[in-house]
Order: structure tokens, then sequence, then C-alpha cells
């Protein structure tokens, strides 16, 4: 592996400074992910963000008529879709052609079930300069430009990533392959939302891409899927990267157990959600329903010096696996580190945030676990989702 990770390295390309501009969210798309992604085009037309759109497929999987049937979803968004077979992209009145060299065609190495490989080839390929890339299940609860603009540590490095609820399950052997310090303690990346610079980041993202093209020896030995390869690519290219360390989760409560369905994203300041990934239903056939997006949990204050807990694990005879996020370790602990414990009811708040309203308070700078009714954070997302679910 270090041999051919040495190979790889000297294919990565110079960043083509004349190519690509301004920004964007990408997703990308297979057939059997069109129903989120009508959701996800409903979500962000709601916002109003003036922020173009872009959707990669191959038409291998998908037609080109389906897709311009799932523009007509949301026609008030800027929103294109763009074939890597055919390296065009077409709206509702136009298509175009794409300078066939700048588009980075994923190469499946055999992986039949899952399309992995297209998220990093659609990131490299977008014609924006700056990406926030969705997966079709990551929904947007308000506008997202915010980020581009004014977030600090985005500002500052570059590259947005946020985590899974899995500590590093890494060989302790693949940190020195990958030529890294150990990075057993950091948390695993979940992929699903990205907001990275190109220009800055370039050689990460295309060692992330050239990674996912060898999937069949990096998520057989490194990586479960796509998501590590970007963490491991940017340690390896020596890439900084900020990992946005908010714990946060939407799911059901019964009035003592909360039970963690989504992984939503904060900014890195954690003042606003703006992303929710509804990650488990997918997984658990678990219903949408108010009752099991009807309230959400966030760890508010400065991870890196608490001691939160903040992980993923099923209750023994537990109907779904849940997200568990406490202020810190306690005895209420099985030995797979699941929290059997009840909710502490000073946790609980009733107050609807205002769209302008921080959810960090004075009370954030000692570190809290804070928990609401979702629409109280995410105002109707919870109404909006199911309507656009059935």
């Amino acid at each position: 592996m270090a041999q051919l990770l040495h190979t790889l390295r000297q294919q990565v390309v110079p960043y083509p400074n004349d190519h690509f501009s301004g920004r964007g969210i990408v997703l990308t798309v297979g057939f059997n992910q069109l129903k989120f992604l009508k959701v996800n085009l409903k979500m962000i037309e709601l916002t109003a963000t003036k922020l173009s759109i872009q959707i990669w497929y191959t038409s291998s999987q998908i037609s080109h008529d389906n897709m311009i049937e799932l523009l007509r979803t949301a026609p008030s968004i800027n929103a294109s879709a763009c074939c890597f077979i055919t390296a065009q992209c077409r709206t509702l009145t136009q298509v175009w052609q794409l300078n066939a060299t700048r588009v980075y065609n994923p190469k499946l190495d055999g992986l039949q079930t899952y399309g992995f490989p297209y998220k990093p080839a659609a990131i490299i390929s977008a014609t924006f300069s700056e990406v926030l890339f969705l997966d079709c299940d990551a929904f947007v609860t308000r506008d997202p430009e915010e980020l581009f603009i004014s977030d600090p540590m985005y500002l500052k490095f570059g590259a947005l990533f946020y985590p899974d609820a899995h500590k590093s399950r890494q060989d302790p052997a693949v940190w020195t392959v990958f030529n890294t310090s150990c990075a057993e303690h950091e948390y695993e990346f979940d992929s699903a939302m990205i907001l990275v610079d190109k220009r800055r980041v370039w050689n990460g993202l295309y060692l992330t891409k050239l990674m996912n093209d060898h999937n069949q020896v990096f998520y057989r030995h490194v990586t479960d899927g796509d998501k590590d390869t970007f963490r491991l690519a940017f340690r390896y290219m020596q890439i900084k990267y900020y990992l946005v360390m908010t714990p946060c989760s939407t799911g059901s409560f019964d009035g003592t157990r909360f039970c963690g369905l989504t992984l939503c994203k904060t900014d890195s300041l954690s003042q606003h959600i703006y992303i929710n990934h509804i990650h488990l239903f997918k997984y658990e056939n678990i219903k949408y329903s108010p009752i099991t997006l009807g309230y959400t949990r966030i760890g508010l204050g400065d991870f890196y010096n608490n001691s939160y807990f903040f992980q993923h694990c099923q209750l023994y005879n537990g109907p779904t696996s849940c997200f568990h996020i406490l202020k810190k370790y306690n005895e209420k602990m099985t030995q797979d580190n699941c929290y059997y414990g009840n909710i502490s009811l000073e946790e609980i708040e009733d107050h609807a945030y205002m769209l302008n309203e921080s959810l960090v308070s004075e009370k954030s700078k000692n570190n809290r676990v804070l928990m609401s009714k979702t629409n109280n954070f995410m105002p109707n997302f919870v109404e909006n989702l199911i309507k656009y679910l059935k």
C-alpha cells in the first residue's frame, strides 16, 4: 500500500487556475437515491439561497430525461445536471459541453453496489472553485451561503469536515503507511457534508479521488467507504483541515431516554444548525415521523477541551441503534459504551430560536448539552421533510 500511495501521489495534477470559479452546492445521485434528491432540492429551494447547484450523475445509471424531470422538482433554484460520461451539463432550457479534460471520471474498480467514488470525483469536477458537497439525504435547514462567507475556520483552513460517531478504527500500522501522526483518538469523518475551497486543498482532494479509484484496496484495508479517504489523503498530502466537533443529533425522546437517529451539522462556532443528515433511517427501516424526528440534542462549547461522550451503538433489545451525546462518560454505560440512563431535566429547553439567534450562550462557555424540540432549533424542518418525503 505504501508503494501504491507513492505512485498515486505522483499522479496528482496541478490545480487548473483558469477553470473553476464561484461557489456552489454539489450533489451526486444514483438511481436508488432519486427520491431523496427530490426532497433535497425542495429543501434547498425553501432557503431561497442564491448558490448554484450541480448534480453529478452517470448516464449508465440514470437517463438524461430522468434528470430533467428531477430538475422540475424545484424550478426556482439555479440547478444543473452534469454527466460524467458525456461531460455535459443541462438545465431545463439548455445543454452545454464541459472541458472533458476537467471532468475527472471515477473508476469503480469492480465496486457494484455503492457509488462512493463519485463523491470526490464530483467535488473536483464541479465547475465551482468553492464547494459545499451534500449527500442526497443531507438536508439543508437554512441558507448555507453564510458558511462560505463568514465561517472563521473555513476561512482559515479552506476545508471543514464533520465527524461520524466513531473513533478511528484503523489498524495502528495505517498511520505509519500514511506517514502521519497517529489519530486514533480523532473521530472518523461523516462525509455527508464537506465544505472546501478547492484552490487551497486541491492536492488533498485529488489524492482522495485517486484513492477512491482504487477502492478495492482502500475500502478493504483502510476505511469504511469513502469517508476516511478524505481524512487520510489530506494527512498524507499534509493539507490542513478543520473538524467541526459539535455533536448533534435529531431523534426520538420518550420523556426518559433520547435516541439520536441523524447527524446534524453546525458552523464551526456552533451558532446555527445548517445541515441534518438523516442517517440511520435508511439503514434500519425507521419511519419518518414527528416522533422519530421530534427532538434534537447538541453539545455546545469547546469539544476539544472537554469530555463530551459521542457514540453510536444499540442497547440490548433496543429497537434501533442510536447516537448518544453526553457531557461526560458516566457509570450508566454498558461495556460497549451504550448509555442506558435517563436524560437530565436541566438539559431540556423549550425556546424557539429565531433565524439569526445563536445557539451558543453564556452557559456554553462551561460546555453544556442542550436538548429541545427539533422545530425550536430548525423551524418547520420536521413538517417540511415529512411532507416532501411522502
